[in-house]
């Protein structure tokens, strides 16, 4: 597997190429479809595990306050 490095260049004080630490993220044009599909696969994934995870956080505050009180 390829691994870029896509940190933002730019030129220092002394000619010599160094890295700002901005990320280079380009999400628009530039993905074919199948790209872009997958990516949204991707969030509806991360927001269906983000929902189970908010109901079980929801089922265990529940369960403790009931411990608490008894």
């Amino acid at each position: 597997m390829a691994i870029y490095n896509l940190t933002q260049k730019t030129v220092g004080r002394k000619g010599k190429l160094v890295s700002t630490g901005q990320k280079i993220t380009s999400l628009g044009g530039g993905l074919n479809p199948l790209a872009l599909k997958r990516v949204q696969n991707l969030e509806d994934k991360v927001s269906s595990q983000s929902e189970k995870l908010d109901h079980i956080v929801k089922l265990l505050n529940d369960l403790s306050k009931e411990k608490s009180t008894s």
